[in-house]
């Protein structure tokens, strides 16, 4: 009998220091960029208000980035973040080249205790990934076919 008491104060315990943790997400979503050799190297984090389910395209113009996309396939791939890589380097019209690209990464809110929560690719557009509070995205220069995970 005391070995199960032991047990569910545990849990119970273990549960409360997870949601004091998790509280400072309460109401937003992280915004990680990385210019990478872009931008002499700039590196920023946001947390933005976030309501319900956004698009990560929404959320990402409402921290203020300006995302273009690419002539064929639209807003759901990344080619330029506030105006890099520049025009002159890259057109936007098809997919970016594998040895320069924005990877746009995630990381869903913990809503497991204990079992680690990793950066991981998208599986959509940036347009059709959605993210709650607690949520983060990542948009990280690639370059030489490496990306640099936060």
């Amino acid at each position: 009998m005391k070995k199960t008491i032991t047990i569910i104060v545990s849990v119970v315990l273990a549960m409360g220091v997870f949601t004091a943790i998790n509280k400072s997400d309460d109401g937003c979503a992280t915004v990680y960029v990385d210019y990478g050799k872009l931008n002499n190297g700039l590196k920023e984090t946001k947390c933005i208000d976030i309501y319900g389910s956004t698009d990560a395209l929404s959320l990402l113009r409402k921290a203020n980035y300006i995302i273009e996309g690419t002539r064929e396939y639209g807003e759901a791939v990344v080619c330029r973040v506030n105006g890099f890589p520049d025009k002159s380097v890259e057109s936007c019209d098809v997919m970016p080249p594998a040895k320069a690209y924005w990877a746009v990464i995630i990381k869903k809110n913990q809503t497991v205790p204990l079992i680690p929560n990793e950066w991981g690719w998208a599986q959509k557009g940036i347009n059709e990934t959605y993210l709650s509070s607690g949520d983060k995205i990542g948009l990280v220069f690639s370059t030489d076919e490496e990306v640099r995970w936060p």
